[in-house]
């Protein structure tokens, strides 16, 4: 256990001190005698190893270090007292702050309506994107209190999970290299395989499947995000495997790239999971999980299915 050299009774008396100048003052606002006062803040300046006030001058003056230890007080006890105001009404409805990581294909389909959600349940909120194993680590440590992933950790049992789509990878090619590849082994001996990065659960999640397939496709390019990646299949520099919600993040590229079923009898499927500890947040996930469901019915499948109707039959929304 971390120990400060103070709490919150000190802090009261030292910016009381402050704010009258004169520790008799102090101690008479705070029912206290004179030299309570002068002995907690003498024990503050020992603890901390450091001069806060200045006792030379009458009415007594902050040091600068004693400024900068005011400001941070002030700032404590305020969170303090709301802090108990909040705990003797016993009304929990409404959080402080929640933390949420997702996948970047997420973040820009869900982003704005997510965050209207979230606005009436929280006082503040953080949104973050990034690498699906971060997001589990950053859950597991509280560092953040919901993800929406393609990791659902599903070997913890202290988690809740609300499924919000499963999704097919898809095969995607040049548009204007479509009709010179007769078959996919022609496709891989002749361009080459366009990859996410190794350090992504999306790649991880391909070359496993690649493997199993019996491809072996020699590393020449390997890219961080789903947009770099597809422009780059655009401009004819070989070929991907990416999802659905990923090429609806990055615009379509309707001219210029061809999306194809994966030619396989084994289906690789794509899960996106809101996940969080139990309990904590009351029915918050599952607002945020529904509300993500219907921005997914209103926004994202018309548009996919408008452009890849043979998808219809593998995008499965909750």
């Amino acid at each position: 256990m971390k120990i400060f050299g103070f709490d919150l009774r000190a802090l009261e008396v030292f910016v009381t001190t402050a704010q009258t100048g004169n520790m008799t003052l102090a101690a008479n606002q705070l029912r206290l005698t004179q030299s309570s006062v002068s002995q907690t803040i003498s024990t503050l300046e020992s603890n901390l190893n450091v001069e806060l006030l200045d006792r030379t001058v009458r009415p007594i003056e902050l040091t600068v270090a004693g400024r900068y230890f005011y400001d941070q007080s002030c700032h404590l006890l305020s969170q303090a007292e709301k802090t108990h105001h909040v705990m003797s009404k016993g009304d929990f409805q409404k959080l402080h702050l929640l933390r949420i990581a997702m996948v970047d294909s997420l973040a820009t389909s869900l982003g704005a309506p997510l965050v209207d959600v979230i606005k009436r349940h929280t006082e503040s909120w953080t949104i973050s994107t990034g690498r699906s194993h971060m997001h589990a680590q950053a859950l597991l440590s509280r560092n953040v209190d919901i993800i929406i992933s393609d990791d659902a950790l599903e070997d913890n049992e202290f988690l809740s999970r609300h499924r919000i789509l499963r999704e097919p990878f898809i095969l995607v090619i040049p548009r204007r290299e479509t009709r010179r590849f007769a078959s996919f082994q022609q496709l891989i001996r002749e361009l080459d395989f366009v990859r996410y990065t190794s350090d992504s659960l999306i790649g991880t999640t391909i070359e496993r499947y690649l493997r199993r397939q019996g491809v072996s496709a020699p590393i020449r390019m390997q890219l961080d995000n789903t947009f770099a990646l597809l422009s780059s299949v655009a401009a004819g520099l070989g070929w991907t495997i990416t999802t659905p919600l990923c090429l609806f993040q990055s615009g379509l590229f309707r001219d210029q790239l061809t999306c194809l079923p994966l030619p396989s009898d084994e289906p690789l499927q794509r899960n996106l999971t809101l996940v969080s500890r139990h309990n904590e947040l009351g029915n918050l996930p599952q607002i945020l999980a529904a509300d993500s469901r219907q921005v997914m019915h209103d926004k994202f499948l018309p548009n996919v299915l408008r452009e890849l109707p043979w998808l219809e039959k593998d995008l499965h929304v909750g």
